[in-house]
């Protein structure tokens, strides 16, 4: 298995850190754990807690709202919980869970015809199935995104190529080393 496929790294750590800091203090203040701000907000620390490498303070954080995510299942925040969820849970090593939670966001995704959601949980999913080895599935989940991010204009289509061309080296490294 590959340890880690291009995993993301804030440019700025301070500028993070403080943002991890404001979010946990916003989520100290929602008076209704139950709430879809709770949900919303869990699901923005636990992504910027996995960036800062604290991976399983983000799966602690979202573990208690399982059932909670359930009551909002028509809106946003529970499609980025469940992503949150999954990448969280791929760098624990916990591929069975990473997967189920990367598949619910992507149909709530799809179903709800969220867009910016579809194309960064296919992202995401799309590293996680590299550090798997399932290149080709891999490689459609990034150019899925790719697509997605080339008609909304987005700059993060750069990111994406960049992927697929880590993806292309790895695959040749892949094929010219002898099996394991």
């Amino acid at each position: 298995m590959i340890e880690y496929f291009q995993r993301y790294t804030a440019p700025d750590p301070d500028a993070h850190a403080q943002e991890i800091e404001r979010l946990s203090a916003a989520l100290s203040n929602v008076s209704d754990s139950g709430s879809l701000a709770a949900v919303d907000l869990s699901a923005d620390l636990a992504s910027l807690l996995t960036t800062a490498r604290r991976e399983a303070q983000a799966r602690e954080l979202l573990v208690p709202l399982q059932s909670t995510v359930q009551n909002h299942l028509s809106s946003e925040p529970a499609g980025w919980y469940y992503l949150s969820f999954g990448t969280a849970s791929q760098y624990l090593g916990l591929r069975a869970e990473a997967n189920a939670m990367f598949a619910e966001a992507l149909r709530l995704a799809r179903s709800h015809r969220w867009e910016q959601l579809e194309q960064f949980v296919l992202v995401h999913w799309g590293r996680s199935l590299v550090e798997e080895r399932e290149f080709c599935r891999a490689r459609e989940y990034f150019v899925s995104a790719l697509g997605i991010r080339e008609r909304l204009r987005d700059p993060g289509a750069s990111r994406v190529r960049r992927l697929l061309d880590a993806l292309d080296a790895l695959e040749s490294r892949t094929a010219l080393s002898p099996r394991q």
